[in-house]
């Protein structure tokens, strides 16, 4: 039982936990991008990882603007920022 207490083990938790924090605030930048609820991207990618976030990156809908239309993104011709 106070195996789990070992410094290394508290490092390792703390670092996984720092990933997790970082990587779903990562997802719900994209999903505002998108026009989505950034809690439901992110609830669908904890609770079905990896198939959530496989999907969520195949088929997730292209970016909008401020006024609500479909941006193109080609990579010859970049977002205006």
């Amino acid at each position: 039982m106070g195996d789990l207490f070992q410094p290394y083990h508290l490092l390792f938790i703390g670092l996984l936990v720092f990933f997790f924090v970082v990587t779903f605030k990562i997802y719900a930048r994209d999903a505002r991008l998108r026009g989505k609820s950034p809690v439901l991207v992110c609830l669908v990618i904890l609770f079905s990882f990896p198939w959530g976030l496989i999907a969520w990156l195949v088929f997730r809908p292209e970016p909008i603007d401020r006024t609500g239309e479909t941006q193109e993104f080609c990579l010859n011709n970049p977002p205006a920022r």
